[in-house]
């Protein structure tokens, strides 16, 4: 899901509750539950509403009683 996240906002402008949302999606639909998931600032890890410079979008999720946490950089 972060994956398709990155290459979404890699091909043009997003706001980033669109990719958030998709993760969110993702991850409800393969019988997790998200504990959070944002999008923040490479530099100063504040949250972004639109990525305009290099971003890490940050999940954690729930399956079962594993909780996976994952990050990817978004460079545009």
């Amino acid at each position: 899901a972060l994956s398709r996240a990155r290459f979404s906002a890699e091909k043009g402008p997003i706001r980033c509750n669109e990719l958030t949302n998709s993760v969110i999606q993702a991850i409800n639909e393969a019988g997790g539950g998200f504990d959070y998931a944002e999008i923040v600032d490479q530099e100063s890890l504040e949250p972004v509403e639109e990525i305009r410079s290099p971003v890490v979008f940050c999940v954690a999720a729930w399956f079962v009683k594993v909780r996976l946490i994952d990050n990817i950089e978004i460079n545009v």
